[in-house]
């Protein structure tokens, strides 16, 4: 295809769908252009910055004509930051373009009926969790640019709790008092939790000198004094944010959050759902799915902290958790006891390795969930779980392309999907939470049954 544009073009063109990324999507002499923060319907005189062989990139210099579902954003710095990327979009547009997508995606999958999107409750201010980039040479603490690792000054986000904005708005200010003079500084990460009140901050350092930042670290505790305070060791220059290494600086490093009667403590290290509204109610559809099961058994992979084992549990005779990480497995364990659960057990492990020793002891779930990371699952778990053949798979994506990809498989194994719920787990950005529940199609139960 011959390219109708160059980089540093300026052109005009209509904005028509968005992608599934920070895109919105619009096509010049039928040559695709992905758009940043546009919104379907505008019209828009763009720059292109890109162009590869089958499309090209552009920013937007004017929208000449503003699209009927454009609205204000809420952020003065919305377009300049990479941390949302809908904010000009009305909100129920945002549900739609987003149920589009996951439709999109399961096509392959003929029959199947994607449920619309479950709204947020609270489009605005609902993340439990943030990290805040720092550059110490610029003198800036805020959000990365999109695509890039250029920090853009933020004095507060919309999409963050209200008590990590008004942390982060301390933190800053004693920055820009002191100058911004603590060189080791990487990153800045504040979690909280919406029925406990308790709130973390860890610091994340390029080396174990502490000179500057214990200053830091002092004023905040004489402006949050129940707030605990971490540091966190990272010198690699990599895309990951945090290292091996902790210190605690003040407090216990611990969160708490309650669903429904579940208590939950975790570390300031181990995995909750950022939006605890929305955990809430994927959790009682998954317990909607699987109530009644009192005879049989479940395994949760992936499990984290316990949080799905655990709210479940009443409806299984037994539920076996398995969690890489350890820490995670430690709160899961002491969630179990402070619950009063009996029926739960907690292994670390990789899924693959810790499946294939519970089927050589004979255990065989009912039901198996997964809750992968955004890369899905190994083609290898998906074979040991068609081996394993549970009545049930649940699986919870946060990525609908590698979510298609895994159900392929499944399918491919004689598995059903049965229902596919997407949830707003994160308003205002492209991402999207996307439920499923497959069962084991009845001529393949007879086959085993046959072959048992």
């Amino acid at each position: 295809m011959n390219q109708p544009v160059k980089v540093g073009d300026k052109i005009k063109l209509t904005i028509d769908s968005v992608a599934n990324s920070a895109d919105a999507v619009g096509k010049y002499d039928n040559f695709i252009v992905f758009v940043p923060f546009a919104v379907p319907g505008d019209e828009v005189e763009v720059m292109i910055t890109e162009v590869r062989k089958n499309f090209s990139r552009g920013n937007i210099l004017t929208v000449l004509k503003p699209s009927p579902f454009r609205v204000e954003p809420a952020c003065k710095v919305f377009g300049e930051c990479g941390g949302c990327h809908r904010q000009a979009v009305d909100y129920t547009k945002q549900l739609e373009y987003k149920h589009k997508i996951v439709v999109n995606a399961f096509k392959k999958f003929p029959g199947v009926k994607v449920n619309k999107v479950t709204a947020a409750k609270e489009p605005y201010y609902y993340r439990n969790k943030t990290q805040f980039p720092a550059d110490m040479k610029q003198k800036k603490l805020g959000l990365y640019a999109l695509r890039s690792h250029f920090v853009v000054d933020v004095e507060a986000c919309p999409l963050v709790s209200r008590e990590i904005n008004n942390i982060y708005a301390e933190i800053r200010a004693y920055l820009v008092k002191i100058k911004y003079n603590v060189p080791t500084l990487r990153h800045v990460v504040i979690r909280v939790t919406e029925t406990s009140g308790a709130a973390v901050v860890i610091f994340v350092l390029k080396n174990e000198d502490f000179t500057k930042i214990h200053e830091v670290s002092s004023f905040l505790r004489y402006k949050f004094p129940k707030l605990s305070v971490l540091y966190n060791i990272n010198p690699e220059d990599s895309n990951i944010i945090m290292g091996d290494k902790h210190f605690v600086y003040a407090g216990d490093g611990r969160l708490a959050e309650k669903i429904d009667k579940i208590e939950y403590g975790f570390s300031a290290i181990s995995f909750f759902q950022t939006n605890t509204s929305q955990a809430k109610t994927i959790f009682k559809k998954i317990k909607a799915w699987v109530s009644g099961s009192f005879e049989k058994t479940a395994l949760d992979l992936f499990c984290g902290v316990g949080a799905i084992s655990l709210y479940i549990a009443s409806e299984f005779k037994e539920v076996v958790g398995v969690e890489e990480m350890g820490q995670a497995v430690l709160d899961a364990m002491q969630n179990a006891k402070n619950n009063g659960i009996l029926n739960c057990e907690f292994l670390n492990g990789r899924s693959e390795t810790m499946l294939v020793k519970l089927m050589k002891q004979g255990f065989k779930p009912s039901t198996i969930i997964l809750d992968p990371p955004r890369k899905g699952c190994e083609q290898e778990l998906l074979n040991l779980i068609a081996k394993c053949a549970p009545e049930t798979v649940i699986y919870l994506s946060c990525d609908v392309m590698t979510l298609a990809r895994d159900l392929e498989n499944l399918t491919g194994h004689g598995y059903k999907i049965e229902e596919v719920v997407p949830y707003d787990m994160f308003p205002m950005t492209y991402h999207i939470e996307t439920l499923v529940k497959l069962t084991k199609r009845a001529e393949a139960l007879k086959v085993e049954k046959i072959n048992a």
